[in-house]
């Protein structure tokens, strides 16, 4: 999480959760309430990424997994999503222009990628010495801010095109909610059968890399990571890796990532320290956390904050609402853990596999319901 130390909570839209009404008086209009839970929580999630950050070399074990698992800073990123996506239902019920409401999406997401580039993409290289610009031949053109805009521009234009005129109608069960809003749904599953066709449908091929980290005694030391297989997901032959090498291009990907703490290619896994001498060449390798297919995948975890706001909106009995999220979530949960360890996809934050998707957005859910109960 280090790379995200210096950037803020994404306040992606206000979340009033009534329009402003009129004071019986006449005088002045009510500001709008807020979600105090939601609030509490994207506060929580802050500080959880405040304390990954700093203290995730200390203690490896809430530090990100090296590949595969799930520890307490994987949760940080899934978590903001999350409220993003409960944020944007609350947001756009206010403007029901919706050309209004799509130069807001693109405003916002505009900004979301200007502060991205600037805050991940290399500006501030070397705070130590006081170094500033960026090289355009070694920038890293994905982050977490960038993929919380692409997350934020597709599922926003999703709600505003597929939202109807009859936006309140009354909705009479748990199951009318997923029948009134099933083109997210279609639209989720079509991402999850993008996403899986291309992780396990693409051939990668070998591949080469020269280390660019001038301060590694290898610098400049050409390695090869011999492949050719589809279908893998370790380390150095999956296709999350390979798509973002032939898209983003190898210099522009994340130069630490959390692999190399991984026992193949240290020998103080899980805590960072040398790399192994009989380390495979893809240790030294760059890799993107925040890359492009692992963003399409990423973009469920919105999708499921999205209906979570959903059922705030048309729900107004509060134990409707917990019932809900909280069978979703432990739903969620559960289907998750079934696929980690019965080995059929694994937990994997790097690659945002679809079990990873399931455990984090449950848990999100599970740990919003609480502030729920606590708010109210």
């Amino acid at each position: 999480m280090a790379e995200i130390k210096a950037q803020a909570s994404p306040h992606v839209h206000e979340h009033p959760l009534v329009m402003p009404e009129a004071d019986v008086s006449g005088d002045k209009p009510r500001k709008p309430k807020r979600v105090a839970s939601l609030d509490i929580f994207r506060g929580l999630t802050v500080a959880l990424m405040v304390l990954v950050d700093d203290a995730g070399g200390e203690w490896p074990m809430i530090g990100h997994a090296p590949w595969n698992g799930c520890n307490l800073a994987d949760f940080v990123m899934p978590f903001f999503l999350f409220i993003v996506g409960m944020a944007i239902p609350l947001a756009l019920k206010r403007i029901p222009d919706r050309f209004e409401a799509i130069k807001k999406v693109i405003l916002r997401t505009l900004k979301l990628l200007f502060w991205g580039l600037l805050l991940q993409g290399g500006y501030s290289h070397d705070l130590d010495k006081l170094s500033y610009g960026v090289d355009m031949k070694m920038i890293r053109w994905c982050g977490i801010l960038q993929r919380i805009a692409l997350a934020y521009l597709v599922v926003a234009l999703v709600e505003i095109f597929t939202k109807s005129p009859q936006f309140n109608d009354e909705i009479s069960s748990s199951f009318s909610i997923f029948r009134k809003y099933c083109w997210h749904w279609l639209f989720g599953a079509s991402v999850v059968t993008v996403y899986l066709a291309i992780l396990y449908g693409i051939h990668v091929p070998d591949w080469q890399f020269a280390v660019q980290d001038k301060d590694k005694p290898n610098y400049g030391k050409v390695f090869r990571v011999t492949c050719g297989t589809r279908g893998n997901l370790d380390p150095p032959c999956n296709a999350v890796g390979y798509i973002d090498r032939e898209v983003l291009g190898i210099n522009h990907m994340y130069q630490h990532p959390a692999w190399k703490r991984s026992k193949d290619c240290n020998v103080n896994s899980p805590y960072e320290g040398v790399m192994r001498n009989d380390a495979p060449a893809w240790c030294y390798a760059p890799f993107e956390p925040e890359g492009v297919l692992s963003s399409i995948s990423a973009i469920l975890s919105t999708i499921i904050g999205v209906h979570c706001g959903h059922v705030l909106l048309h729900f107004e009995n509060h134990s409707t609402r917990l019932k809900h999220w909280v069978l979703m979530g432990l739903s969620l949960l559960i289907l998750g853990i079934i696929l980690h360890f019965t080995n059929a996809i694994p937990l994997n934050k790097q690659l945002y596999t679809l079990s990873y998707v399931c455990v984090t957005a449950g848990a999100a859910a599970m740990v919003f319901s609480a502030f729920y109960v606590l708010a109210y």
